[in-house]
């Protein structure tokens, strides 16, 4: 990867970016000069994430966003409070993803894995769109996972209601997400508004402690390095439908290649996000 681009004048919206990977996401972005919307759940770490931004920041501005994105309802009210805030956006980064050992489910009634790291997605990047259009060139950056190698869409149970086992869970909502992503990547062909997702590695957090026990684990700024790249490098300019492991691009999961399979799943989640 080369090294990334100057972000003067552009908007970015990072998800889960009062911990982990995302935190330090949003840290760079801000010192590349992007004003830096950070998204999270908890307003004492967004405060301490927001001053941190604001200290790396090259110059660019900052603000933080509380929601909730286990539901569609504090999903859509996350972007309604960015339209209203702002008349356009660079780049979205969809980072925002959870792991959970036992079935949880959300207000909505879904699995809490498939609601966060797949339907939330759905939901805002559709919810966002609008503002990106405005932007573009802009961005779509989607946090997928190399768990994805291992993922299995159980279409009859995409819940797990039959069954639960926390790994199996999160492979497939990382599945779904590549999935997502060339689906959506499809679909805005021409609109000046790409897609791209990719795996971070392994990184040395709570979640692959949860997990993952028996990883090793890389550093925070090791694993937000690609997404940093994607959401800022010139050289990826116009690239869509792609997903980058290692630091490069790498052909994905076949599955995930499937336009039946990516249809399938496109409308399901239109189904749960009440499109249809």
């Amino acid at each position: 990867m080369s090294a990334q681009a100057p972000m003067m004048g552009r908007t970015v919206l990072v998800t889960g970016s009062t911990d982990g990977i995302g935190r330090q996401t949003a840290v760079e972005l801000a010192a590349l000069g992007a004003d830096v919307l950070v998204h999270g759940r908890d307003a004492r770490r967004g405060a301490a994430v927001l001053a941190a931004v604001r200290a790396a920041s090259a110059g660019g501005c900052a603000a933080l966003y509380l929601a909730d994105l286990s539901t569609r309802a504090g999903v859509r009210d996350l972007a309604a409070r960015v339209r209203g805030d702002h008349a356009r956006l660079d780049v979205l980064v969809n980072n925002a993803g959870v792991y959970s050992r036992e079935r949880r489910v959300t207000g909505d009634g879904l699995e809490l894995t498939f609601a966060v790291n797949v339907l939330a997605p759905f939901v805002l990047a559709g919810e966002l769109l609008p503002l990106l259009r405005a932007a573009a060139p802009a961005r779509i950056v989607n946090l997928s996972s190399a768990s994805h190698w291992t993922g299995e869409m159980r279409w009859v149970d995409l819940q797990s209601a039959a069954g639960y086992d926390g790994v199996a869970a999160y492979d497939q909502s990382k599945l779904a997400m590549t999935l997502l992503t060339f689906a959506l990547a499809r679909r805005l062909a021409g609109s000046g508004v790409t897609a791209v997702c990719l795996d971070p590695g392994d990184i040395d957090t709570k979640m692959l402690r949860a997990g993952w026990p028996e990883l090793p684990g890389i550093d925070i700024d090791a694993g937000a390095a690609t997404s940093v790249f994607l959401a800022s490098s010139a050289d990826v300019a116009g690239v869509s439908g792609v997903y980058y492991e290692g630091g490069r691009e790498t052909a994905p999961l076949e599955a995930s290649l499937e336009r039946g399979s990516q249809a399938r799943l496109w409308g399901i989640l239109k189904g749960f996000a009440g499109l249809e």
